[in-house]
């Protein structure tokens, strides 16, 4: 038998896992940590926050097993990193949107002037990081990591994201490409279309200016 495939929630591994990660999304200040990062979004790119708005409430319309980890924040997925010096290597997280953004806010006690710095790759850049300051980035397609802390530091992370699955699967009219093209069916663009799609949702200047003075 072909087990049905559907959206849902993340398994943490044990019940004490669980607990744990219920127990970090509802402390106050992870809450503000969080709802920054998407405030960061709906300020700096507004309509790409409106298609994240769109896909996440569609899911959970459908689906009452389906909540948001916070209330009106647009991204479906959340990673805490907290091993208590937290480095990532040079990396894309290619599952993610590919032209969405990703919020990283770094937490901890460093010195923010000799490590924990935020490279892009193919950008040629490293951006000093301080503690509780957030960074948007398009983390599937730019190469990224971190630089390390001296000992006796602390770092931590929390990031926040959507898969590129879930708006592929409502595209696909809640089920999956081969089960959509099983029943003769298709998308309705290219991935070339798809691509220039996404990409237009991205703000230039001028109308990030209009639309912060429409407020």
């Amino acid at each position: 038998m072909i087990r049905s495939q559907t959206v849902g929630r993340l398994v943490h591994g044990s019940k004490e896992n669980e607990a744990v990660v219920r127990d970090l999304v509802n402390v106050p200040a992870v809450k503000r940590i969080a709802n920054f990062g998407n405030a960061c979004l709906q300020r700096f790119g507004p309509n790409l926050y409106k298609s994240y708005d769109e896909v996440l409430t569609d899911l959970c319309d459908r689906d009452p097993t389906l909540y948001r980890n916070w209330p009106n924040n647009v991204f479906a997925c959340a990673t805490f990193n907290v091993g208590s010096r937290t480095t990532t290597v040079k990396h894309t997280d290619h599952l993610n949107l590919s032209y969405g953004w990703c919020v990283i806010t770094a937490i901890g006690n460093y010195d923010p002037t000799r490590g924990g710095h935020a490279v892009l790759w193919e950008l040629r850049m490293v951006i000093e990081f301080p503690p509780l300051r957030s960074i948007l980035i398009p983390s599937a397609v730019v190469s990224h990591s971190n630089t390390d802390i001296a000992d006796g530091e602390v770092r931590y992370s929390l990031t926040q994201y959507s898969a590129g699955g879930l708006f592929r699967w409502v595209a696909a009219g809640h089920q999956t490409l081969k089960s959509l093209r099983a029943k003769g069916g298709r998308l309705t663009e290219s991935g070339e279309e798809h691509w220039k799609r996404g990409v237009g949702l991205l703000s230039m200047w001028d109308e990030l200016q209009a639309w912060w003075r429409s407020l």
